[in-house]
Parts: structure tokens; sequence; C-alpha cells
């Protein structure tokens, strides 16, 4: 196991990434993406001054800033610590730090052309890959994986796989300005299933993928506690999901432009961090399906014959 400095270090590393995924929705629904109109200064400055959309977007670079410099502790830490005998820490660690200048560069791009809705799109997607790569770091370091039914780990494959899916659905939905084309109308969309063009039919699927995750969610949950499965690990993204789905519904029926809805936009952009970085965390305390443990387990969880 790794020293607890290590471990409390890579946790703090994965928390103030989730951060800067919530703190990067409040500058989106804010629109507060261009108040520092150039990169690296604001505005010329290096501190901004008192109009709030260039504080709201400084503290976006500051928060990066903390989350640079708590990753590139870790991912050092477990280069020089661990390389020989955490390879399964080590690796994440690098991955994440790795991440760090591409990060930068997608949010120094987005700044220059002015706010392109594909590249912050992008911007988000790879920050969702940034705060995955902290959460494994973070899990490996405090859990070993362990052996469980291959069913569980399975599940918890696929949840990954679905929410990853979700995500980049989510990211298109914002980029196309498509999440009022179903207007204020939850399950249905202008009357129908699915009514209103393309834009509908991407705010449609978004849902339906969300509604995969959650199915995967409570499978987890289930399967967590009856069949072997790490019981607190499994719940919590069951946990995030429920909020997330109760979130975006509350975000569809609130008034556009009031200050719940933008508000709900900055819960759900950090739910959707949440719930992300909780089933890929789950995924690294269980170790992948096919793997030895999860050959092992099968093997454990089969009848006896007589």
């Amino acid at each position: 196991m790794p020293r607890l400095g290590f471990r409390i270090l890579a946790l703090a590393a994965s928390l103030s990434a989730w951060a800067l995924v919530a703190v990067g929705g409040l500058v989106r629904v804010t629109e507060s993406g261009l108040g520092c109109p150039d990169w690296p200064l604001c505005n010329g400055r290096t501190v901004p001054g008192e109009s709030r959309a260039p504080i709201i977007e400084y503290s976006h670079r500051s928060t990066a800033t903390v989350v640079t410099l708590l990753v590139g502790a870790t991912a050092l830490w477990a280069w020089r610590g661990y390389r020989r005998t955490r390879r399964d820490v080590v690796v994440p660690a690098v991955a994440a730090a790795a991440l760090v200048p591409v990060q930068a560069l997608l949010g120094a791009v987005v700044v220059w052309l002015e706010l392109p809705s594909w590249i912050v799109a992008v911007h988000f997607v790879v920050g969702i890959a940034f705060l995955s790569a902290t959460a494994v770091t973070a899990a490996r370091a405090w859990f070993r994986p362990r052996p469980v039914p291959a069913g569980v780990a399975g599940t918890a494959l696929g949840g990954v796989a679905a929410a990853l899916v979700l995500v980049s659905l989510g990211a298109a939905v914002v980029a196309t300005h498509a999440d009022a084309a179903c207007g204020r109308q939850w399950p249905a969309c202008n009357g129908t299933l699915a009514a209103g063009g393309s834009l509908a039919d991407l705010q449609v699927a978004h849902r339906l993928v969300a509604y995969v995750v959650a199915a995967f969610a409570v499978t987890l949950a289930v399967r967590g506690r009856h069949r072997g499965g790490p019981r607190l690990a499994a719940s919590l993204p069951f946990a995030a999901v429920a909020a997330q789905i109760g979130i975006g519904i509350a975000m569809v029926l609130a008034p556009d432009g009031s200050r719940a809805h933008r508000t709900l936009e900055v819960l759900h952009v950090a739910g959707a961090g949440a719930v992300a970085a909780l089933l890929v965390a789950l995924l690294a305390t269980v170790g992948l399906p096919g793997s030895p443990r999860q050959r092992s387990a099968g093997r454990l969880a089969e009848p006896q014959s007589a």
C-alpha cells in the first residue's frame, strides 16, 4: 500500500480536478469564457479587475494552476516511489500529468478563437478523461483491486463505456445548443417521443443514454450488495446518477434564463464529472473483466459439484 501522504495527495488531485470541471461549468453558464480575452494574462494583467466575468474566468485558471501542481506532484511521487512496484498507480498518474498540457492548449485555443463550440466540447470531453485518470490514480492508491464475480466487473466496464458516451453526447448537446430542443418537456419531446428535427433527436439520444447509465448504476448497486462486490463503492455511482437525472429533469422544467436554471446547469456539469469519476474509480477497484483476478473470482463464484 502506498504511503498515506501519497494517498492523500492523489485524492486531493482528483477532487481538485472535479472542482475544475465544476468551475468550468460555471464559466460556461455565466458566459464568462471571454472574461479574459487574452491568455495567459487577463486583459493584459496578471490579476483581473473587479468585473464579474474576468473574476469567474480567472477563478477557472487559478483552479487549473492548483490542479496542475497537485497532479504534477502526484505523478512525480508515483514515478520516483512506485514505478517498480505499483505500475497500476504510476500509469494513470503519468497519464493525467500528460493531459495537462493538452488541456492547457485547448483552453488557450478556446480563448484565442473566441469560444468555438466544437473546441469547447472537445475541451470538456478531454477534461472528463483527465478527471478519470486522476480518479483511477486515487482509487488504486487507496484500494488494491479485489476479486469479484466477473459479472460485477463487466457491469462496471459497461457503465464506464456508457458514461463516456453520455458525456460526449452532453458536450454535443451544449455545442449545438440542443439543450432547449425539446422545450420544457420531460420525458416527452415536443409532445411526442422525439419531434423537432436533428437537435431534438440529439437531446433525446442524450436522455436515452442517461437511462442506460442509470440501469448500469442500479445493477452495480444490486450486485455490489448481493454478489460479492464492494457495497459502498458500487452504491456511490447509483446515488450520483440518481442526483444527476433529477438535476437534468429539473433543468428542463425550470424557466430558461432563470437563476434556478443557471444553477442547475452548473450542478449538471459537476454531476457529469462525478458520475464518470465514480464509475471509473469503481472499475479500478474491481479490475477489468477477464483479468486473472476476475477469472479467479468467477471460479470461486461457481457452484461446487458434489
